[in-house]
C-alpha cells in the first residue's frame, strides 16, 4: 500500500460531527499516528482547536486562508476586503428574500470569519438536531443557488458543512491553500492524502481534487474506518 506521511482532513463530518468536538477514539487515533496531521476547515483556527480538542496539527482555517503550524505559529492570514464583503452581503440578502422563512438571529445565520463569510439559512449555531434534518441532501441550498446564482469576478460560493454556504476568494480555496502548505513545508505531494465529505461537485472539498490524492467519506465514522484501514 502507498505510504503517506501527511494526512489532510476536513473537519465537520470528516473527523468530527458537525460543530461538535472530536470523538475520543478519533482523537486517539490521530494523536498516536506518526504522520503529520493537517486540518482544513471553513472554521476559524480557534474553533478548529476547540473542536479537535487541541490535537497537535497544522491548521488551515477559513478554507486555508489562515494557517498555523503544529506549534500554533501563524504561517499566513489573508482576509477579504470591504468590497468583497459588500458583494457577498448583496447575494446573501437576495437569498434571504426568497427563503420563505425568517432568520433566527440568535442562531447566527451570518458569520464573517475574516477570510470567509458563511451563511446558514437555519443558523450556523442552530442546535445540532435542527441542523442534521434541515438540508441533509443539500437540495435546499442547491435550489437557492440555482434561483439566485452568485456571479463574481473574484469570489466563489461553495456548499459547506451541513447547512451553510461558504463565500471565499476564487483563488484562495482549499485546493490552492493545500498546495501552498505543501510548498511551504517542501513536502512531496505523492506522500499526501486528503479525507473529506464534500468532494462532490460544488462541495467545499472539491477544489482539492487534482492537487493531492483524495478519499471521499460520508461522515466522521466512515473516516475512522477508512483511516484505520489505511494505517494498517
Amino acid at each position: 500500500m502507498k505510504q503517506y506521511k501527511h494526512l489532510f482532513f476536513d473537519m465537520d463530518q470528516t473527523i468530527a460531527p458537525a460543530r461538535q468536538p472530536i470523538l475520543p477514539e478519533m482523537f486517539e487515533l490521530l494523536h498516536e499516528t506518526p504522520h503529520d496531521i493537517i486540518v482544513v476547515s471553513g472554521q476559524e483556527v480557534s474553533k478548529i482547536m476547540w473542536q479537535s480538542n487541541n490535537l497537535p496539527a497544522y491548521t488551515l482555517g477559513q478554507n486555508g486562508n489562515h494557517a498555523t503550524d503544529i506549534e500554533n505559529n501563524e504561517l499566513w492570514n489573508i482576509p477579504l476586503d470591504d468590497a468583497h464583503r459588500a458583494e457577498i452581503m448583496n447575494h446573501i440578502n437576495a437569498i434571504i428574500g426568497i427563503l420563505g422563512h425568517d432568520l433566527n438571529y440568535d442562531w447566527t445565520p451570518i458569520e464573517d470569519r475574516g477570510s470567509q463569510i458563511t451563511f446558514s439559512p437555519i443558523g450556523n449555531t442552530a442546535p445540532i438536531e435542527h441542523k442534521m434534518v434541515y438540508d441533509p441532501d443539500r437540495k435546499k441550498r442547491e435550489a437557492l443557488m440555482a434561483q439566485i446564482p452568485f456571479e463574481s469576478d473574484e469570489l466563489i460560493v461553495k456548499i459547506g458543512g451541513s447547512t451553510s454556504l461558504d463565500y471565499i476568494h476564487k483563488d484562495r480555496h482549499k485546493g490552492t491553500n493545500v498546495q501552498k502548505l505543501i510548498d511551504h513545508q517542501s513536502w512531496n505531494k505523492d506522500e499526501c492524502v486528503y479525507f473529506g465529505d464534500g468532494l462532490y461537485p460544488g462541495g467545499n472539498d472539491e477544489a482539492v481534487i487534482g492537487v493531492i490524492e483524495t478519499v471521499a467519506v460520508s461522515d466522521h465514522l466512515d473516516t475512522y474506518k477508512k483511516l484505520l484501514k489505511l494505517l494498517r
